[in-house]
C-alpha cells in the first residue's frame, strides 16, 4: 500500500514538473520574443537617426519625387476626365496604389537599415512594410481626398518605426514605416536554444531518475515475491522429509513393528530416502550459496565429453529406477573439455530431472552432442509441458518458477536452473532455452573446447 502511495505521489510530482517545465519553456519564448522585437525596434530607429543626421533624409527622398510627378500627371490628365462619383473612386483608388508601389520601389531607409543592423552583428533579414493614412492631391478646384484614415496598432509581427508627413507641390501624404521579421520564430528559437536545451536536459535527467527508480523499485518487488515464494516452497520441502522421518521413527517405536524385520526394512528405507531428499536439497542451497562468493573455483580436468555425459546419463537413469527415456546421440568425436566433474554433473542431472518432472506423461528425453566453431554443444531437449514465452525469459533467474497453478505440485526451490547458468558461465560457456507449450523444451548448453586451467 505505501508503495502504490509513493509511486502515485511520484507520478504527481513528475507530472507538476513537467507542467512546470512546459511554462517556463512558454515564458522563455515570450521573454525571448520581446527582447528580439525591442532590440530590431531600437536598432531601426537608431539606424534612421543616423540617417536622418548624416545625410539629412529619411530614405524616401527619390520616392517622394517621382510621387510628385505621379500626382502631377493624375491633375493634368486624368482629373479631366472624371464624370461621376464612380470614376473618381476608381481614379483614388489608382492613385493609392501607384503611390505605394513608387514609395516600395524607390525608398533607400530599407537597405540602409539592414547594412546597419548588420554591422551591429544581428540577422538581417526582414521586410519593410509601408502604409498610407493620409494622401491628398492638390488640384485647381482644391484638394481630391485619396485616403484619410484613422493609423492602428499594427499587429504582433510588425515593429513601427517612424510616422512621415510631407507636402511637395503635387500632394500631402501621411504614411508609416514598419518592418516584418520574415523569419521571427527561427530567430527567437536559436535565441533560447540554449535555455531550451538546459531544460530538456534537466527533464530527461528527471524522467531518467524516476525510471530508474521505478524500474527498481518494481525490480524490488518482483525479487520480494521471488523471496517469499522461495521461502514457502522450501518450507514446504523441508517439511516433508522431515514429517516422514518423524513419522517413521515413531512408527519404529511401535512393538509390532520391531517383531516385523520386513516393517522395520521399509520404514529404515523410506527414512533413508527422506534423509538423501533433504540432504540433496540442502546441498543444492549451499552449492549456490558457494557460486556467488567470489572466492569460487572450479576444479577443472580434461575429460572425453561423449563419455562424461554418458556416465552422468546413465546415473542418472540408475538413480530414477528408469525414470525415463533417454535418447543419445554423441557428435564430437573425441572432443576433450576441460570441467570440474562434481559441478558439471550436477548440471546436466538438474537439467535430466526437470524433464522428468515437468512432463505430465511418460518422459522421453534426446541429449545430444555436437562441436561447432570451437564449441561443445550439449542439446537436451523433452517432450514436457513446456514453457510460455512470458516465462522463457525467467528461468535462469534466482528462485524463479515458471507458475502452474498450486506452485506446490511440482517441487522444487527455483535453484536449478539458475545454477546450470552459474556452472555454464563459469566453465566459460552459456545457455539457451527454446520451448512451446505443450511440445516440450529444448536446452543448449555451450562450453569452449580449449579453455586455460
Amino acid at each position: 500500500m505505501k508503495r502504490n502511495l509513493l509511486l502515485v505521489v511520484s507520478l504527481a510530482a513528475l507530472v507538476l514538473f513537467l507542467a512546470v517545465q512546459l511554462y517556463m519553456i512558454r515564458s522563455i519564448w515570450q521573454q525571448k520574443e520581446e527582447i528580439l522585437l525591442m532590440r530590431y525596434r531600437d536598432l531601426s530607429r537608431e539606424g534612421l537617426s543616423v540617417l536622418l543626421s548624416g545625410k539629412k533624409t529619411n530614405g524616401f527622398e527619390k520616392a517622394m519625387e517621382v510621387a510628385d510627378k505621379l500626382a502631377g500627371y493624375l491633375v493634368t490628365e486624368e482629373l479631366g476626365k472624371l464624370s461621376d462619383a464612380s470614376d473618381t473612386m476608381a481614379l483614388s483608388k489608382m492613385a493609392l496604389k501607384e503611390t505605394t508601389a513608387v514609395l516600395y520601389k524607390n525608398e533607400m531607409l530599407t537597405p540602409f537599415l539592414a547594412a546597419f543592423i548588420d554591422n551591429a552583428g544581428f540577422d538581417k533579414d526582414f521586410k519593410s512594410v509601408i502604409t498610407i493614412s493620409k494622401f491628398e492631391i492638390f488640384t485647381p478646384e482644391g484638394t481630391l481626398p485619396i485616403v484619410d484614415t484613422v493609423y492602428a496598432a499594427p499587429p504582433k509581427n510588425l515593429l513601427f518605426i517612424n510616422t512621415f508627413r510631407e507636402e511637395h507641390n503635387n500632394f500631402l501624404i501621411e504614411y508609416h514605416y514598419l518592418i516584418d521579421l520574415t523569419h521571427k520564430n527561427s530567430m527567437v528559437f536559436k535565441e533560447a536554444l540554449l535555455s531550451f536545451a538546459l531544460i530538456i536536459a534537466s527533464t530527461l535527467i528527471v524522467f531518467l531518475v524516476f525510471w530508474l527508480t521505478w524500474r527498481n523499485l518494481m525490480e524490488e518487488r518482483r525479487l520480494s515475491g521471488l523471496k517469499s515464494d522461495f521461502i514457502n516452497n522450501m518450507t514446504h520441502e523441508l517439511k516433508t522429509p522431515l514429517s516422514t522421518i518423524t513419522v517413521a521413527g515413531k512408527t519404529l517405536k511401535k512393538e509390532q513393528i520391531l517383531d516385523d524385520p520386513e516393517k522395520v526394512r521399509e520404514t529404515a528405507d523410506m527414512i533413508g530416502k527422506q534423509s538423501i531428499h533433504l540432504n540433496q536439497m540442502i546441498n543444492t542451497i549451499l552449492e549456490v550459496s558457494l557460486l556467488e562468493r567470489t572466492e569460487f573455483h572450479l576444479d577443472r580436468h580434461p575429460h572425453a565429453a561423449d563419455e562424461l555425459i554418458h556416465e552422468i546419463v546413465s546415473s542418472f537413469l540408475t538413480s530414477c529406477d528408469g525414470c525415463a527415456v533417454i535418447e543419445e546421440d554423441y557428435r564430437t568425436e573425441g572432443a576433450v573439455i576441460h570441467a570440474d566433474t562434481v559441478h558439471f554433473t550436477t548440471m546436466i542431472s538438474n537439467l535430466l530431472t526437470n524433464a522428468v518432472k515437468y512432463c505430465d506423461g511418460d518422459p522421453v528425453i534426446k541429449v545430444m552432442t555436437t562441436v561447432e566453431c570451437g564449441n561443445l554443444e550439449i542439446t537436451i531437449s523433452d517432450n514436457g509441458i513446456g514453457i510460455s514465452r512470458e516465462h522463457l525469459d525467467h528461468i535462469f533467474e534466482k528462485f524463479y518458477r515458471v507458475p502452474h497453478g498450486n506452485i506446490h505440485k511440482i517441487k522444487g526451490l527455483g535453484l536449478g536452473l539458475y545454477y546450470v547458468r552459474r556452472i555454464a558461465m563459469a566453465h566459460g560457456g552459456d545457455v539457451s532455452a527454446s520451448s512451446k507449450p505443450g511440445r516440450g523444451t529444448t536446452f543448449k548448453i555451450r562450453l569452449p573446447l580449449k579453455t586455460n586451467i
